[in-house]
């Protein structure tokens, strides 16, 4: 008698195998495979090897909108030998699950993102895993309390423990300070913390690394000049890096950008921009533009005390045909190895396709059409290195992403 051996039956080993290299994008397909490769990627983590290959998954906000992002640079070459029409696999698709919710800001931490409802009279938050189809609405530490759609809001989580809990800081509007989520306990805490120095937290988002947020701050300093002497006094600011640490609850010593030595801050968004990324959840990037030039600076060291940088890239944007003149650096994502970013604009203008430009060494440049459609309102980048997460939402809180009405096949 002939066996035949089906999915259903191969080996869990041969199985985890195929699973861990298979496409996270692949995700629907996996799960209709079969009943056992089904629950299989809800206890395993799919394409974990394949995602580090050059693939970099993340979620943008397009009108309030999440939408996921797939970027895969395997297809482009910086040598000067090579073929010059390099290839870029790309999509860029609304989260259909989603596409009821108008959101603000979203954040990412873990495989987990934190949505911030553009809606003043909220009062809940979102907390959604995107790969277990799982959402977790957070209310507010009283009843009269809202969610500020532009506050200061952080997400993270405390790792002094074996099994990692989450935690969302925010500024409290209700007398000032700030306040903390803990999931553990679902409730919230008044925090008796205050920031070194007399800072100012910008309107640009902040980033998770390793379980602790970072945040670009203003600080504001008395200079002192003798001129002749006569002693004269100047208020001045600079752009620092401030890191809240969610194990101690606390927020670090203000850390010095790579670019301070171009001079004082310049707060005028036609000549100056800057941004922070992640790479691969092992190191924060920094991108500064200061007119058309473009620098890239990555860390060799970061603690929330503490911080070391290297140069990674450096561009002068009037080498390359198709910038727009009113080109103004936002969010970016970096391939190592290839030694070439992606930055996208700041906003995308009403008349303008979506464009992301691939810049890297030796002059390389490449520009990338990701929309058809100008949409009349973008948010900045959210991530550029999503991993899934296996992540449960608590059973009480949690309930499936609604998939009434007709879905598109996922793009995460």
């Amino acid at each position: 008698m002939t066996t035949t051996t089906t999915m259903a039956n191969l080996p869990v080993v041969l199985v985890e195998e195929i699973l861990s290299r298979v496409p996270v994008t692949s995700l629907r397909a996996i799960r209709l495979t079969c009943t056992t490769w089904n629950r299989l990627s809800k206890n395993q983590i799919i394409g974990k090897k394949a995602a580090t290959r050059n693939q970099f998954l993340g979620f943008m906000l397009i009108d309030f909108t999440i939408c996921s992002m797939r970027f895969d640079l395997r297809g482009i070459s910086n040598n000067d030998d090579e073929d010059d029409d390099d290839f870029i696999d790309q999509s860029v698709k609304e989260v259909s699950e989603l596409y009821e919710f108008s959101i603000s800001q979203i954040f990412h931490c873990d495989g987990l993102l934190l949505c911030v409802f553009n809606d003043t009279s909220s009062k809940t938050l979102m907390v959604c895993n995107m790969y277990l189809g799982q959402t977790r609405r957070v209310k507010a530490r009283q009843l009269f309390d809202r969610f500020s759609k532009s506050g200061v809001y952080a997400f993270g989580y405390d790792d002094s423990e074996e099994n990692r809990n989450h935690k969302i800081l925010r500024n409290e509007t209700n007398g000032g300070g700030y306040e903390i989520y803990d999931f553990r306990s679902d409730s919230w805490r008044l925090l008796d913390v205050v920031p070194d120095g007399d800072t100012n937290f910008g309107e640009k988002l902040s980033l998770s690394l390793k379980g602790n947020a970072y945040f670009f701050v203003t600080e504001e300093y008395d200079e002192t000049l003798v001129v002749e002497g006569e002693t004269l006094y100047s208020r001045e600011s600079r752009l620092m890096l401030l890191c809240f640490d969610f194990t101690s609850e606390t927020f670090g010593q203000l850390l010095t950008l790579p670019f301070h030595s171009l001079g004082d801050l310049v707060v005028d968004s036609s000549v100056e921009s800057w941004a922070l990324s992640c790479v691969r959840d092992e190191k924060l990037a920094v991108l500064f533009q200061h007119y058309k030039t473009i620098k890239i600076w990555t860390t060799t060291e970061i603690e929330p005390n503490a911080v070391s940088w290297d140069e990674f890239l450096e561009v002068d944007l009037t080498m390359f045909g198709g910038v727009p003149d009113d080109f103004r650096a936002g969010s970016f994502f970096l391939d190592e190895e290839k030694e070439v970013a992606v930055v996208f604009d700041q906003e995308t203008k009403m008349d303008r396709n979506q464009t992301a430009y691939v810049i890297g060494k030796d002059g390389y440049f490449k520009s990338v059409n990701f929309g058809d459609d100008p949409p009349s309102y973008r948010l900045p980048l959210v991530c550029s290195s999503y991993i899934p997460s296996l992540v449960q939402l608590n059973k009480q809180a949690e309930r499936k992403i609604n998939k009434q009405g007709k879905r598109k096949e996922r793009d995460y």
